[in-house]
């Protein structure tokens, strides 16, 4: 659907034909027993492959290799300088760990990415816009100075998978790598877009990352059934605008979008392409106008801001 809608809005849009990752290649970021159980699991497709959100189903091997290869063809279609920004929409399978799958989703191509990236480049750029913490790459990278990540969710006290504290920061080495923005329910365009821009921007400007993947979930839309946050397509396309502006100011433009979630597939799909346009410097009008947030949520965001400035090391000194 995305993809129907970008055909709609550019004749400049170039499909490329994807591939399947290699069981090499999942390795990157999976542990080997894992993939052999989802394989084992693939071949009868029955079981369950977390607590009860992920079932397998026959061929989900297979499909997960699909969708992780996916999201490496985009990176290899920029490392190859083939084009400024590519996007792999089916992508943003944010939430499996090394070890184990978890809401809905088996193998995490974002994680595989970054970690194919990182024998590459010495430190790279992980931002995560869904409604929902990208736990599995936020814990999937926690010591690892070189992934840089930023993850604007809903509060983890109020949302699946419960986590994204902002006093999580990173271990280690990589204390200070990692800058986790939760909203509370009800966030809408207002504090969407003023947090990232004073908190976000800043953080990944002064880390100067040389690639940046940007994890598009779609769930912050107002009215998504899974969710509880107030965003239009306005504050979306804004917070991409920033992205894209600090990969060309950064690092040359290297810039993939992936999906991730969204349960309204029609606001979804169009949110998505909106995206992708601003990359080519042509967003469509929106149909409604930027959402605004109620006091209530105002001063609870304030507070959000405030524990970041005070706690973060980015910000705190």
């Amino acid at each position: 659907m995305a993809r129907d809608r970008l055909l709609g809005y550019s004749q400049d849009l170039y499909v490329e034909n994807a591939r399947s990752a290699s069981r090499a290649e999942a390795e990157l970021f999976h542990e080997p027993g894992y993939l052999d159980l989802v394989k084992r699991f693939s071949a009868t497709g029955a079981g369950l492959l977390d607590g009860g959100d992920t079932p397998a189903f026959r061929g989900c091997y297979e499909a997960s290799l699909s969708v992780v290869g996916a999201t490496l063809r985009a990176v290899e279609l920029l490392l190859e300088g083939k084009y400024a920004h590519a996007a792999s929409f089916a992508g943003g399978l944010h939430h499996a760990s090394r070890g184990s799958a978890s809401g809905f989703c088996i193998m995490n191509d974002c994680a595989v990415a970054l970690a194919l990236l990182r024998k590459l480049f010495s430190k790279v750029a992980y931002v995560d816009l869904d409604a929902h913490h990208g736990d599995g790459v936020m814990y999937g990278f926690y010591s690892d100075p070189g992934v840089v990540c930023v993850d604007v969710h809903q509060d983890g006290k109020t949302l699946f998978p419960g986590t994204g504290s902002h006093l999580e920061a990173g271990s280690g080495e990589a204390k200070g790598t990692k800058l986790n923005i939760p909203l509370p329910p009800g966030s809408a365009d207002d504090v969407f877009v003023s947090l990232f821009s004073e908190l976000a921007v800043p953080f990944l400007e002064e880390a100067k990352p040389e690639f940046i993947i940007v994890q598009c979930g779609a769930d912050g839309l107002k009215g998504d059934p899974l969710a509880g946050l107030s965003f239009t397509q306005h504050g979306y396309l804004k917070v991409i605008e920033m992205v894209h502006e600090i990969s060309h100011r950064i690092c040359g433009g290297r810039l993939v979008l992936v999906g991730g979630g969204g349960y309204n597939p029609e606001a979804a799909a169009e949110c998505w392409a909106g995206e992708y346009m601003v990359l080519s410097g042509r967003a469509p009008m929106c149909a409604s106008n930027p959402s605004t947030s109620l006091p209530s949520v105002m001063r609870k965001a304030e507070s959000v801001r405030s524990a970041i400035r005070e706690s973060h090391p980015s910000f705190s000194g």
